[in-house]
């Protein structure tokens, strides 16, 4: 099932939960998730994006963690306040592969970025392996195939969305049962796997004495909808990892995007390795030269 809370009238006038005592820095942030019901979908779009309208601005903060022995970078925006992007190729239709190009495309159209992350899961010739949308356009088409190989394919899978002023996780399944209609929300979409948790509850298949530990990036949504951009920057299982998104965080939903070659902007590291596929900013018009 997909990934919705029926208490959307409510937790858009939620603030934030309190302060996580690990924190070095935290700033709270206000949004939501789809209702489960499908019957209420078109609804609570319709009532997000109009309560949207008169909320106060926010400002994304980069923040640092460490959880045990791990060391995890996150951004944290609000998606009615703050641009949030997902950028593949450049006018030539080249992907741009990396930060520093990402950076020089966004300084060339008078804007900059606050971070960035990787995207989601890609082939060898840097294409989203799934569903992806950049400004409206689909440019990749929802992956339904189960039980292939790699952590893509891992169940349940999803897709992060962000709408005019909002964001959704939204299962794979649920999305193409409204395909129609999830189209035409999705300003921006990423498509990846698995889904590291549901509605509060960390993936089932994730198992808490796993070896399997690499660094690992993700989007979660907390319970009021605030969009968090995390990465563990040394290794970490996925069920540690998911719950540092739930328990530090308060992501209420998060999607994985990738393993071993995930960077972020702005660390010492953002820009050692292999080219990416599509990335995900926040961004900013530039203030100065």
């Amino acid at each position: 099932m997909g990934i919705y809370n029926s208490r959307l009238p409510r937790l858009l006038l939620r603030a934030a939960a309190p302060l996580p005592q690990n924190e070095i820095a935290l700033m709270p942030f206000l949004s939501s998730s789809l209702p489960r019901p499908m019957a209420l979908l078109r609804a609570t779009l319709v009532l997000a994006a109009a309560l949207a309208c008169h909320l106060p601005g926010m400002a994304a903060e980069l923040k640092q963690y460490q959880y045990h022995q791990v060391f995890i970078s996150t951004c944290r925006a609000d998606p009615r306040t703050d641009t949030i992007r997902m950028y593949w190729k450049d006018a030539n239709g080249v992907p741009l592969g990396n930060f520093t190009r990402l950076d020089a495309q966004l300084r060339a159209q008078g804007q900059e970025m606050v971070c960035a992350t990787n995207a989601g899961i890609y082939d060898k010739q840097l294409q989203p392996l799934g569903l992806y949308v950049e400004n409206g356009t689909q440019l990749r088409r929802l992956n339904t195939r189960k039980n292939a190989y790699g952590n893509f394919y891992l169940q349940p899978n999803g897709v992060f969305v962000l709408g005019e002023r909002q964001a959704y996780i939204v299962e794979t399944g649920d999305y193409e049962a409204e395909i129609g209609l999830w189209n035409s929300v999705a300003r921006y979409a990423t498509q990846s796997g698995p889904l590291l948790i549901v509605d509060g509850r960390i993936n089932p298949r994730f198992d808490p004495d796993s070896a399997n530990m690499v660094v690992r990036n993700a989007a979660c949504l907390d319970a009021a909808g605030g969009v968090t951009l995390a990465i563990a920057r040394n290794p970490i299982s996925f069920y540690d990892f998911a719950t540092f998104l739930r328990d530090t965080l308060k992501c209420s939903d998060a999607l994985y995007l990738d393993g071993s070659i995930s960077r972020m902007y702005p660390t010492l590291e953002a820009n050692m390795g292999p080219a990416f596929g599509a990335m995900i900013a926040v961004v900013k018009a530039r203030t100065g030269k």
